[in-house]
Formats: C-alpha cells, structure tokens, sequence
C-alpha cells in the first residue's frame, strides 16, 4: 500500500509526509501550526545529526555539549528541534564567541564558554581562515585549500586559552551528546576528555576521509581512539560532503554501551570481541 501510495500522491506530499514522520521521530515540532516549516526543520534535523538516532532516542537528549560552535549554526539547528535542559557551547574564536553571547547569553539553561579544547591547559595559537568555520589550532593543508579554495587561507591569526573538556566539564555527572567539530584537533581534544567519555552516552564527531590539516587527525584516527581507547562503537553516519568528486567528510555517531546498553542486542558487544 505504501508503494502504492508513492505513485499515486504528488511527490510534495510523499515529501512532506516523510518530513513528518521524521520530526516525530526525533521528538521535534510537528504541531499544525508548524506546518510551513516541516521542510525546514526536517532539513534541520538531518543536518545537526538528530535523524541518526533511533525513533525517539533523540528527545531524551537532556545535557547536550557543542565543542567548536563557530557562531551557533548547530545549536540554533538542534534548539530548534528538540529542548535539552541544559547546552554547554564551546568557542574560541573571539569574535564568533561575540555572537553566541549576544544570541545565548541571556539564556539559563546554556552555559558559554570562549575557550579552545586540548590535553593541556594554556595558550595557544588560533588560525583562522576567510570562512571562520574552517579555523583551527592547526595549520591548513595546502592540498586541502587547492580543493576547497580561497576560504581556506589563513587570514589571521589570535592567542586564545585552552583548556580540557575533563577540566571544562568535571561538574556535568552526565552528557547524553558531546557533538565535537575541532577541525583537525581530535586528537589532542580525546586526549583530554577521558572523563568525559566515560560519562558521555553519546558523541556526534566530524570525520575526515584525508587529513585537512598539517598533523590533523583523519577518521581512522578517530576511529581508532574511540573505539579502541574508550570501548565506543560506531552507530551511524551521514552521506558524505563530496569536494570535486572525493568524499571530505561526514559525522559519525559514536555509542558508549556502558551507558547505552539498550541500544542493540547484548550479544552484538559479545560477537564483536570474538
């Protein structure tokens, strides 16, 4: 019948069915009021990674943490689909931070802070490039700003503080999503969240399929510290953003089944390590 279904209505109504189906599912607006917007906010959902969770895992998601916030593009996404009580936004970019605060900073259940995250507390060097979401500790690859073009040149370049998201984050008893976009940086910023992890049932991370930047991680990287390192497992994943015909990126869901053990049969950890 469904089949059926496809042939028979206009294609904007199968559409717009789907993106209802979708909101429901991540437990976003599907009031009548928000009818016009369905399209939008089902973009929205899929774009901020809430559609990689399974029907109704994502409304749950009560203490969310956006490391590498730029000016909020993902926040302002994940608010308008569904209400953590609480979001911690992280940013070290001054004049990004100058946004958010403008935008969150009047809001009590977010909690802002205008740092760079590493395995060590200090200073550190940020560069930044004509499109500010592609600034980072590290140094762009020139491969990477032949493929992507002239925003990926460094424009300039500001000290800013780091810290650890063990240090940043010791008074959360628990994180249902650390969702991580440090351009290159993972590493260093796994490296100091070993706490973290531990409390954290959730992680929506950037994965690059070539490093990006001069010793960046890349997602075997990753990959490997994720699972290996902190006995996470890989759930889902976006479509990949293609550049000039070469898979870029995409973000992975991570799953920590010491917190999540619902989310599959027990005998899939039991298959695995055999």
């Amino acid at each position: 019948m469904k089949r059926l279904l496809k042939f028979i209505l206009p294609n904007g109504v199968v559409e717009f069915i789907r993106d209802r189906r979708k909101l429901r599912d991540v437990g976003g607006h599907a009031s009548p009021a928000g009818l016009f917007s369905t399209r939008r906010l089902a973009i929205e959902a899929d774009v901020c990674g809430l559609t990689l969770f399974p029907p109704g895992r994502a409304q749950d998601l009560s203490c969310v943490v956006d490391v590498g916030a730029n000016v909020g593009q993902w926040s302002d996404m994940l608010l308008d689909c569904i209400q953590p009580q609480k979001l911690v936004i992280i940013e070290p970019i001054p004049d990004a931070f100058a946004i958010l605060r403008e935008k969150f900073g009047n809001t009590s259940a977010i909690e802002l802070h205008n740092v760079a995250v590493g395995d060590h507390d200090g200073i550190a060097k940020l560069k930044i490039t004509r499109d500010t979401t592609g600034a980072s500790l590290l140094q762009p690859r020139e491969e990477m700003r032949k493929l992507v073009g002239a925003n990926w040149a460094v424009d300039s370049e500001v000290e800013v503080k780091m810290t650890t998201l063990d240090r940043l984050l010791g008074d959360l008893p628990e994180i249902s999503l650390l969702k991580i976009d440090v351009q290159g940086y993972e590493k260093p910023a796994l490296s100091g969240a070993k706490q973290t992890l531990a409390k954290t049932r959730f992680v929506l991370i950037e994965l690059n399929f070539m490093p990006q930047y001069d010793g960046g991680s890349w997602l075997g990287d990753v990959h490997e510290i994720l699972t290996g390192d902190f006995g996470f497992f890989l759930a889902n994943a976006t479509a990949p953003l293609v550049l000039n015909g070469r898979a870029s990126m995409c973000d992975g869901l991570y799953v920590n089944p010491n917190l999540v053990q619902e989310w599959t049969d027990p005998r899939f950890y039991s298959n695995a390590t055999k």
